[in-house]
């Protein structure tokens, strides 16, 4: 039964976020899985995310942010109903966003010419490093089942994300 409830609210999660989809209901007797199919919108290439090649690297950092901004607001919910099982699933697609976007180069850095292009690149993929560190302490802790302490690392990612925009002269 504890499988089925992980599998249902899983895949809930990945349908509230619009990367399930139901392709066929589940035959009589086969098992609940059969008639679920993932579809696969966690982008594994920066070439694979939509936006258009003349929109620049921005729209392709925007999106990827907007991936991890859509898992955060998932985790938050699943912790507020304590489904630990749907915050996993919406960490690893806030976390899937970050590494999207640290692959990344912003508009800003292009501008700039040597030590400073250098540095602002640099200073942009720490800062996601840290981000992701946070998620993947957030995933920890959701592991050994410290939600609290959990919440407040959440608090401490969108800090990061705050200074950060500020930064990048980014609007919220």
């Amino acid at each position: 039964m504890k499988t089925t409830t992980t599998l249902i609210l899983g895949m809930s999660t990945l349908l509230f976020l619009g990367l399930g989809s139901f392709d066929a209901p589940a035959a009589d007797g086969e098992p609940f899985e059969a008639g679920m199919h993932i579809r696969a919108q966690l982008h594994s290439a920066p070439a694979e995310l939509d936006f258009a090649a003349d929109d620049g690297p921005d729209a392709a950092i925007e999106q990827a942010m907007e991936q991890m901004h859509r898992g955060g607001k998932a985790v938050r919910r699943a912790l507020r109903k304590k489904q630990v099982d749907a915050a996993l699933v919406a960490v690893s697609i806030a976390q899937q966003g970050v590494v999207e976007a640290k692959k990344l180069v912003p508009s800003a850095a292009l501008e700039l010419e040597g030590e400073a292009r250098a540095r602002l690149k640099a200073d942009f993929r720490k800062r996601l490093i840290e981000v992701l560190e946070k998620w993947l302490q957030v995933e920890k802790l959701l592991i050994d089942g410290k939600m609290e302490q959990a919440a407040t690392a959440m608090k401490e990612i969108s800090v990061l994300e705050k200074s950060g925009h500020k930064e990048y002269e980014v609007e919220d």
